[in-house]
Parts: C-alpha cells; structure tokens; sequence
C-alpha cells in the first residue's frame, strides 16, 4: 500500500491554473487513481489474509473483485484521449466557419460544417467516458463501502469513515464545476482511505509479516526447534497448549502455514487445529 500526501492534489490544481501544463496535471491525476486502485485491490487481499487469522466467513467479501482494477483506469485514458482528439477536430471546425460567416442567417448552415461521424464519436467518446469514470469511481468508493460495513458488522472498525457518493452524480458535479469537484473528491478519498486502512490494521499486515519472517530467520525458529511428539506430554491439552504457545510466537502467516503442516503430518487433527484457532 502506498499511503499518498493530499498536498499531491493542491500541487496538480495550481500546475492546472498554469498554461500548456494541464497534461502534466491530467498525469498527476491519473497516477492518483492509480495509486487509489492498487491501494483498493491490497486492501481487498490483505482483509481476506486477516479474516481467514480470525476465523471469519470471506462469504461477504466474495462478491467483490479483488484485481483488473487498473483495466477500468486503461479504458479511461483511452475515452479520454479520444474525446479530446474528436474535440480539438470540431473546435477547429467550428472556428474555421466562424471566421467565414459574415451574417446570422449564415450560422442556419452549421450542421453542415459538422460531418456527422465526427459527431457520433464525439458523443460515443463522452459515453464511454461517463461509463469507464462512474466504474472507476464504484471501485475505488462503492467497493470499499461495502467492505467498510462488512468491517463494522464483524467488529474490525467502531463507524463509518470512507463516505459514500454516487459516481452518476459524482460526473455530474464534475461537468457543472468544470472539474474544480474532482480536485477535492481526490483529496477527501486520499484521507478517508488512509484512515480506513489504519482503522482496521491492513496497512501493517505485510509489514509485520516481513518483520516477524526477519526475526524468524536470523534466531532460525521454526517447527524443528518444536517438541512435536505428543508422548513427551502428560496429556493430550498439555501438549496442545504447547503448540499454542509456540504458534503465538509466529506471525498470522506463518501461523496459518504451519497449523497446515501440523495436520498434513497427522501431528494434530482437524477438531485440534479447529480449537487452537478458536484460542487465538
């Protein structure tokens, strides 16, 4: 996960206000939602990692997509770069016939300056626009709404943080604003998806994990170092309590990876594995 500064958006809005550097900001732009998509499929895969450690159902989590996120911003640009090509084509159509006109009646015969193919692409680039940017929007703010209240249902996070906007609505505003809204959508999803990753822990579940894979390898501790004979115990739960406390000393992959071991070498059963989960 890469956690992004919201000071990226100011920087992207005053390179806009400046003269021929709008592509550099239209860069600036895109690589956010680049970063807010790849942060939104993590998410989606480290929430799975963390809900199979606590022994919770991923039923709820299934039904969302977790990659080809990034094929929705790839469909975009195209839209885009093809809006604004047909775009800049009729814009210098239409100020080559101003120029000739020399009385009102003359502006009855525009619709025949237009050829009407490069009409139809532009209104078939403005749809595919409008469709391709509402889809990005539902990845990035309807997708981790759902899973924020599957978080809450399971008690992950205490309330609400990631708001929810309708992305019809969301193009809507940015049409009428003239994109000033989309400047402070990028900001408000920036802190409100930082936030939810804090809430509920997944930004450091990889980070702990390569601490703990660290720590497991310069001290050289693993299922060897184990006393994994049952016989050497008094008593069936003695010994279970000892693999339990020699689990607790992993990470949750590791741990899930050698209670896998433990049961495929008939060390412990399925009901044991089962209870040992239930202690953790």
């Amino acid at each position: 996960m890469i956690f992004l500064n919201p000071f990226i958006v100011i920087i992207g809005m005053i390179i806009y206000i400046i003269p021929y550097l709008w592509p550099l900001s239209f860069a600036i732009t895109m690589f956010i939602y680049h970063i807010l998509l790849k942060n939104r499929d993590e998410h989606i895969k480290r929430l799975k990692k963390l809900f199979k450690a606590k022994n919770i159902e991923l039923i709820a989590l299934e039904q969302i997509k977790e990659g080809n996120s990034l094929k929705i911003l790839f469909g975009y640009l195209i839209s885009f770069a093809g809006f604004s090509i047909i775009f800049i084509k009729i814009s210098n159509q239409l100020e080559k016939f101003y120029n000739q006109i020399s009385s009102v009646e003359e502006l009855q015969n525009l619709e025949y300056v237009l050829p009407g193919f490069d009409t139809f692409l532009f209104f078939l680039f403005l749809f595919f626009i409008w469709f391709t940017y509402t889809k990005l929007i539902n990845k990035i703010i309807k997708d981790q709404f759902y899973i924020q209240n599957v978080e809450i249902q399971k008690n992950l996070i205490d309330k609400p943080i990631l708001k929810y906007r309708d992305s019809n609505f969301v193009m809507f505003l940015r049409i009428i604003t003239f994109n000033l809204y989309e400047w402070f959508l990028l900001i408000s999803l920036i802190k409100e998806t930082n936030s939810l990753y804090i809430a509920d822990g997944t930004y450091k579940i990889l980070e702990e994990n390569n601490k703990n894979e660290d720590i497991i390898n310069n001290k050289k501790v693993d299922t060897h170092s184990m006393n994994l004979d049952p016989k050497n115990f008094n008593s069936k739960d003695e010994f279970l309590s000892y693999v339990y406390l020699e689990l607790s000393k992993l990470d949750t992959v590791s741990r899930i990876k050698k209670m896998e071991e433990l049961l495929q070498k008939n060390i412990l059963t399925k009901e044991e594995i089962e209870k040992i989960k239930k202690m953790f």
